[in-house]
């Protein structure tokens, strides 16, 4: 592992970064060869050297990123310092497995449509399910399945859930944050429908019930272009203005 600082940091913020991105990688299995770090004040920099586009929204202290075959791992340490252990630990762990995730043949045919699909909205459920797929590459792991628990936003998915009108922009957003669902996928059946339990409690509305629906289907066949035809069949599109 190539370790390339861009900018000064504290002597103890930059062994907290170095450090958690190597028990990321070692927990997640990962050779320590195929990533290079960059600590930095700004992930633009670090794009910006690799022949990236740069990005105009605010990011995690933590990114992954890819360039000419090369797994990148950028770090903003004086970011990263204010977060609480679990969710630095959640955020590395979740960027890190990307490296597995768009290396790995099987993993990149989970989430990544067809290229003669045209309709942008493959692209959406691919983004939504690409996000499955990372906490279901960590989920594999019992030990840190805890830090998926533990960080786990159950009010902002009950809140879909409740008031979310049966359409597909609906089903990608829970999709996107449906936890349980990458943990069940994963073997660890009956935590992730207890989590989900937790949060569907008590709701029964044309919405809920048409993604429990959904997310069983999802569970049963995890695969972009599964979803994206199911979700057309049980969801509505959003009419056009």
């Amino acid at each position: 592992m190539e370790v390339v600082q861009l900018v000064e940091v504290s002597a103890e913020e930059l062994n907290r970064a170095i450090n958690i991105i190597k028990w990321a990688i070692r927990e997640l299995g990962i050779s320590e060869k195929e990533v290079f770090i960059y600590i930095t004040d700004d992930h633009n920099r670090v794009r910006e050297l690799l022949g990236l586009d740069k990005v105009s929204h605010e990011e995690w202290p933590i990114k992954y990123m890819r360039g000419d075959d090369t797994d990148v791992i950028s770090i903003v340490p004086t970011r990263l310092s204010i977060l609480s252990n679990d969710d630095a630990s959640i955020m590395a762990l979740r960027e890190t497995a990307l490296v597995r995730v768009m290396n790995d043949p099987v993993l990149i045919s989970i989430w990544n449509p067809r290229p003669d699909i045209g309709d942008p909205l493959i692209h959406r459920v691919s983004l939504a399910l690409l996000r499955r797929v990372v906490d279901f590459v960590i989920a594999q792991s019992e030990s840190l399945t805890r830090y998926l628990v533990s960080t786990f936003n159950k009010d902002e998915v009950r809140n879909l859930l409740l008031t979310c009108e049966p359409t597909v922009d609906c089903a990608i957003a829970v999709l996107a944050l449906d936890v349980p669902l990458s943990i069940e996928v994963a073997g660890n059946v009956g935590l992730g429908r207890s989590l989900w339990h937790e949060v569907s409690k008590n709701i029964d509305n044309e919405f809920s019930r048409r993604y429990d629906d959904f997310r069983d289907f999802v569970r049963n066949n995890f695969n972009v272009e599964y979803a994206y035809n199911y979700l057309l069949t049980i969801f509505r599109r959003p009419q056009p203005r």
